[in-house]
């Protein structure tokens, strides 16, 4: 979620077109053997009722919470004092006699005022009101509204939580209260800063992770929600949802705003200094807006809405609909590029100050644009999975600038992840599994960063290439519908492509995303047998047993003679250690595997891309062998001969 531009350099190399999958996967003298095929192309998919409802807005939703959140921001003090009134369902196959919710605030950067949020009262709807006991816990960020009664599945309960949020300052992260009035720079930015309803799951139960620095902690259920705010007139506000209505008066105006579809949670960002940008698009029915500062017009007047606008379009088409009226680009303050919500998207000024400001502004753009797809649409576990809708959203962006941009190279001649990924354990002799979550990363040592942001991508980028463009995409499309609205994880991404390709996908999912070491190839032994002119040439995985799975995929394989000419060159299957035989007329001298190519491998060396060896054993022809008749044809000649001499030397003895 938390997105920094790439070094723009690589150039594309084409979109892939369809084609029917069949192939083998084989070995020999005891290696696994691994196919898969497609029986043909009229396969006929589930059907996805849910979001053909949901993009017509034709659901009742009552499987989903309400919240109505009134907040009231005073800039003197940079607090929010507010309201959240909770009709939570519960949509889960166990009782509740507590309902957590995160406090987040208090986990953020700052500079000198840390965020802080007050929990001032739980009480009942009811008139008169009751107080409900609650537990409030400041260093893990989370309090738990104690219930009257077990909440029982598929019954709601409803409840009334008053708080105060301290923002903190120094926009440095999510929330914060940043800029100056004196230079027309000041932004208040209110996000995670209410007390946001812990998700419960088949996985860990209710998820009551803290704030995490590294990576990202949200992770919400879809959620009705009606947002009233309340801030000093004449202020610009930019929030979640259509704004239904406002009103001014005592000096103050109020907002009042409603997504009208279910969304994960809700934000809003105010300042004096906000210049706005509008326009509609009538056929899918969505107004697009780009709030930033004066001393940013030059380059986000224009600019933001043609990114967001062209980015979008391709998703909407590609993926699935966008079903919310409104979508809003705002600038922040912030330590890193940009930050996604429902509806809304946060892009940093350091874009103001970047070495290709436009590019960065459309990069940042186009990445948070697209998790309005993988993030909000479709929900993640950002604390367990986050690799998988960052891996998504990366590859997604880079395709799109790719498509805008092709003279940046994203993908020519090859991905530009393929690089660091080959190079990781290179440059830090560190393990890096993909499937783990934050924490496990937190123990295990893992590059976080690295994991979400490059290798997931990068191994997406891998799969593309094996299933081809088109089912790729429409993998992507079936994983968007099978689970809008809903939350969902890798297996389930590894679902929807299979139901795509129509077949089992075990074979790559596994080893890619659940060992912590790439394939490491080396030459164990290469014999040519002049006689048969077959050569067998056993490569070894040296780090398959430092893995849970066997790697498998196609590698070139080239073979030269003695005076360097290419004799063979065919692209093979390595799955782990695996012998191939090859018929080969020429004698070999030189056998190369050719990574010059999307292979994933570790590298030992920066200046090779390929695996070579002269070793190979010859067994040459035996000699002619002389048959057992002629021998005896032999041995009696000579006998007879001998005889003769023998019988001559007799007869001159026998005349002296």
């Amino acid at each position: 979620m938390k997105f920094s531009q790439k070094t723009l350099v690589y150039i594309f190399i084409g979109i892939l077109s369809s084609t029917t999958i069949s192939g083998v996967l084989f070995s020999i003298n005891g290696t696994k053997t691994i196919s898969f095929h497609k029986e043909n192309d009229l396969f006929t998919y589930p059907l996805i009722s849910d979001y053909e409802q949901y993009s017509q807005g034709n659901f009742s939703g009552v499987e989903f919470s309400s919240y109505n959140l009134s907040v009231f921001l005073d800039e003197d003090t940079s607090t929010v004092a507010g309201n959240l009134t909770v009709d939570f369902y519960n949509n889960d196959p166990v009782n509740f006699s507590q309902i957590p919710f995160h406090i987040f605030a208090s986990g953020m950067r700052f500079y000198e005022r840390p965020g802080y949020i007050e929990i001032l009262n739980v009480t009942t709807l009811e008139d008169p009101k009751e107080e409900l006991a609650f537990d409030f816990f400041n260093s893990s960020q989370l309090m738990r509204v104690n219930l009257t009664d077990n909440l029982q599945p598929g019954n709601r309960t409803s409840f009334i939580i008053s708080f105060n949020t301290t923002l903190p300052d120094g926009g440095l992260d999510r929330a914060s209260d940043h800029g100056t009035d004196i230079d027309s720079s000041r932004i208040f930015k209110f996000a995670a800063c209410y007390p946001l309803p812990c998700v419960y799951d088949n996985f860990d139960g209710w998820n009551i992770d803290p704030y995490l620095l590294t990576g990202d902690p949200f992770y919400y259920d879809m959620a009705y929600y009606d947002f009233i705010i309340n801030v000093p007139e004449e202020m610009v506000v930019a929030a979640t949802g259509e704004l239904i209505e406002n009103m001014t008066a005592g000096g103050r105006t109020i907002y009042h705003y409603n997504p009208h579809l279910p969304v994960r949670e809700v934000t809003f960002s105010a300042s004096h200094y906000f210049e706005v940008e509008s326009f509609f698009i009538p056929d899918a029915n969505i107004t697009v807006s780009a709030y930033f500062l004066n001393h940013s017009d030059w380059l986000w007047s224009g600019n933001a809405l043609a990114y967001a606008g062209t980015v979008g379009d391709l998703l909407y088409n590609t993926l699935g609909i966008y079903p919310y009226s409104t979508f809003n680009i705002v600038q922040e303050y912030t330590n890193y590029g940009g930050m996604e919500y429902p509806l809304q998207v946060y892009v940093s000024t350091a874009a103001d100050i970047a070495t290709y400001p436009y590019g960065y502004l459309e990069t940042v753009i186009a990445h948070e644009t697209a998790h309005q797809w993988f993030y909000n649409l479709v929900g993640i576990d950002e604390v367990d999975w986050g690799f998988l809708d960052e891996g998504i959203v990366c590859w997604l962006t880079d395709w799109y600038l790719d498509l805008e941009h092709p003279e940046w190279g994203y993908f020519t001649p090859y991905y530009w992840g393929l690089y660091d990924v080959r190079h990781y354990s290179l440059d830090y002799g560190l393990p890096n599994k993909i499937n783990q979550s934050i924490p496990e990363c937190f123990v295990s040592g893992t590059d976080y960063w690295y994991l979400g942001y490059t290798k997931t991508n990068t191994i997406l980028e891998k799969l593309r290439q094996t299933i081809t463009h088109a089912k790729f995409i429409e993998g992507l499309s079936y994983f968007f519908k099978e689970h809008y609205f809903e939350i969902a994880d890798l297996t389930d991404f590894q679902n929807a492509v299979e139901t795509v390709v129509g077949c089992s996908l075990d074979w790559f999912f596994f080893p890619w995303f659940d060992n912590p070491y790439l394939p490491k190839y080396n030459f164990t032994s290469i014999i040519y047998n002049a006689g048969s002119k077959i050569i067998n040439i056993t490569i070894e995985d040296v780090n398959e047993y430092l893995n849970q799975y066997s790697y498998s995929q196609q590698v070139p394989i080239n073979i030269y003679n003695s005076e360097s000419s290419l004799i063979h060159s065919s692209n093979e299957w390595i799955n782990g250690t695996t012998s191939v035989l090859i018929q080969l007329e020429e004698t070999p001298y030189r056998v190369v595997l050719d990574y010059d190519g999307f292979i994933l491998v570790q590298f030992s060396n920066y200046n090779l891309d390929y695996l070579e060896t002269t070793h190979i054993t010859i067994v040459k022809k035996p000699k002619q062998q002389i048959p057992g008749y002629s021998i005896i044809y032999i041995l009696l000649t000579l006998g007879t001969v001998g005889l003769i001499i023998i019988t001559k030397k007799s007869n001159i003895s026998k005349n002296k």
